[in-house]
């Protein structure tokens, strides 16, 4: 979180000037991707969730043997606009059937 600096004179607080401060509050959003090739396709999952750095704060992945597809549960905590940037990220992976909040 950035925050504007007074001048010296000024004995205001602080002005927030992140986004997240102004109306779009991050919340604890829960998905499941359901995706194809095995244990390969839940790591191209987790390889978006860690490069576009989403704060991960809860993580079950179940992939059986003799299943067409595996399932990626997760918990992130993001802003409403983050929510549907990683739900079209997740869409985008050719591997993910589908994912949707739950």
């Amino acid at each position: 979180m950035t925050y504007a600096v007074p001048s010296m004179g000024d004995s205001s607080q602080p002005t927030p000037s992140c986004p997240a401060d102004s109306g779009h509050f991050r919340v604890h959003r829960s998905f499941d991707a359901f995706v194809t090739n095995g244990l390969a396709g839940v790591v191209r999952v987790l390889m978006l969730l860690h490069s576009r750095r989403y704060a991960v704060t809860n993580l079950r992945i179940d992939v059986r043997e003799g299943v067409v597809e595996s399932r990626v549960s997760c918990s992130v905590s993001v802003t409403p606009a983050q929510n549907a940037l990683l739900l079209e990220q997740l869409r985008r992976i050719p591997v993910v059937v589908s994912a949707y909040n739950v």
